[in-house]
């Protein structure tokens, strides 16, 4: 389950599993790691997502970010850096939630010209076309990107509070804000439909 496990644990440190994952790709050495962190990442997705069922599916997909990053990046400190990837998971799982929910990068959907199916279906439809054209533009640009426009528009989060969160220097922060905005409008007008 999603508590910690009764089952001995081998000798090796986190780094230790991490190195050796690495150079083996074993999937050994990556069931310890899953073992020994399965109840803090699923802590923390509760934290966040606030339901159980989501908390545990996060779970499961985070492990798989993580096995994959693990391939290729050096990680120094493996506590610190999960945390941040579970974190930035479930903030990008909440806001794609909320835009589900109708809202979009900066803009609240009530912002927007919208009429009911009954007084215009074309107008709603043209909506639905908008709102799922800029889901689809989120997914396009890089994750950066996409991670900094959700802390800076729909968490409401300051420059160097994007910084502590992401680990990104605040000039990278800007940047990312910056093109991932423009990168957006630019798929936007690309996919507009006349």
């Amino acid at each position: 389950m999603f508590y910690r496990q009764k089952k001995p644990q081998s000798h090796h440190t986190t780094e230790d599993l991490i190195r050796q994952y690495q150079a083996t790709q074993d999937p050994v050495f990556a069931a310890e790691l899953y073992q020994r962190h399965t109840h803090l990442v699923y802590g923390t997705c509760l934290k966040y997502l606030k339901n159980e069922e989501d908390s545990k599916d996060a779970v499961m997909q985070i492990f798989e970010k993580i096995l994959q990053a693990l391939k290729t990046q050096q990680v120094q400190k493996f506590e610190s850096w999960l945390y941040v990837l579970v974190k930035n998971y479930c903030l990008m799982e909440l806001r794609n939630q909320k835009l589900r929910a109708g809202k979009i990068v900066g803009q609240d959907v009530t912002e927007l010209p919208v009429a009911s199916e009954e007084s215009n279906p074309e107008a709603a439809l043209l909506h639905e076309r908008q709102l799922n054209l800029l889901e689809s533009g989120l997914g396009q640009i890089p994750e950066e990107q996409r991670i900094c426009l959700d802390l800076f528009y729909l968490q409401k989060k300051c420059y160097q509070e994007i910084s502590q969160l992401t680990g990104f220097e605040i000039n990278k922060v800007k940047s990312y804000i910056q093109n991932g905005k423009r990168n957006l409008k630019i798929y936007l007008e690309k996919h507009h439909e006349q």
